[in-house]
C-alpha cells in the first residue's frame, strides 16, 4: 500500500534532505496529497514512479485524515507548501547551489526573487519547455554546479521529468514542489493562515483559480472518496482474514 512509505513527519522529511545534501546521491522527493492520490489510481507510469522511484511525503488535510482512518500513528499534518518553505529556508542559510524548472517566470524576475530571499538560485528554466529540450537543460545543470534541483509542475508531469533528469545529472536532490514557486516568489497569494489552520487552503485556491482547478476539487475530491472507500474495505477484508 502506498501510505506504507509515506514520510509522516514533516522533521523526517527536513532531516532526510539535511543528511542528503553533500552526498550527491540523486535523491529524488515528492508530496503526495488528495489530487495525487486520483493521479496513482488512474496513470501507471506515475504510480511505478512513486512505488519505486521517489521519497514521498504527506500532503494536506486529505491523506492526513485517510492515514488516521487506516489507524496509522505518529502521523502529522502538514502541507507540502509549509514543508517546502521550511526546505527553502534551509537552502539560503547554507546557501545551497539550486537549478529551478517551473512556472512561467522571467530570468530577471526569478533572479530578483532570489536575491531578495537570499536564494543561491544558480539556474532557471521555465516549465513549458519541450522534451526534445531534455538534453539542453540536463547540460544547463551540469554547468551551473547546482546541488538541488526544484521542479515545480502539475503532477504527473514534474515527477516523470524529475526521473529523466536524474538519469541526466549528478545532483545531490531533486525535489517536486507543484505551484509552490509561485507562492514562493509571491505572483500568487496564499490563503490566509486561518483558512490553512482550518485545513481548508483547497477551498481558497478553488476560489482564486475555479477554471484551472474546478475539476481538480469538485470532481476529484468524490473520485477521492471512493477510491478511499474501497481501499478501506479490502484493508478491513484482509485483518478480518
Amino acid at each position: 500500500m502506498i501510505f506504507n512509505k509515506l514520510y509522516k513527519q514533516a522533521n523526517g522529511v527536513v532531516d532526510l534532505i539535511e543528511r542528503t545534501l553533500g552526498t550527491r546521491s540523486n535523491l529524488i522527493i515528492t508530496y503526495f496529497n488528495q489530487h495525487c492520490f486520483n493521479v496513482y489510481n488512474s496513470n501507471q507510469e506515475y504510480k511505478n514512479l512513486i512505488d519505486n522511484s521517489f521519497i514521498v511525503f504527506l500532503d494536506g488535510i486529505g491523506i492526513y485524515l485517510t492515514l488516521k482512518l487506516f489507524g496509522y500513528k505518529n502521523v502529522q499534518r502538514f502541507s507540502a507548501s509549509d514543508l517546502n518553505g521550511e526546505i527553502f529556508q534551509h537552502f539560503s542559510e547554507q546557501q545551497i547551489p539550486i537549478f529551478l524548472i517551473g512556472g512561467k517566470f522571467s530570468d530577471d524576475f526569478v533572479r530578483e526573487k532570489a536575491k531578495n530571499r537570499n536564494l543561491n538560485v544558480v539556474g532557471y528554466y521555465n516549465g513549458f519547455f519541450k522534451e526534445q529540450n531534455l538534453d539542453l537543460v540536463a547540460e544547463r545543470i551540469k554547468q551551473s554546479s547546482a546541488r538541488v534541483i526544484i521542479v515545480g509542475m502539475g503532477v504527473p508531469e514534474q515527477e516523470i521529468l524529475a526521473s529523466k533528469i536524474i538519469s541526466l545529472v549528478e545532483v545531490d536532490l531533486v525535489l517536486c514542489v507543484g505551484g509552490f514557486l509561485n507562492f514562493y516568489f509571491e505572483s500568487i497569494k496564499r490563503a490566509p493562515k486561518f483558512i490553512r489552520n482550518l485545513g481548508l487552503e483547497w477551498t481558497y485556491r478553488l476560489f482564486k483559480e475555479p477554471a484551472r482547478l474546478w475539476k481538480r476539487y469538485l470532481i476529484g475530491i468524490p473520485i477521492f472518496l471512493y477510491n478511499i472507500f474501497k481501499e478501506y474495505l479490502k484493508y478491513k477484508s484482509e485483518i478480518r482474514n
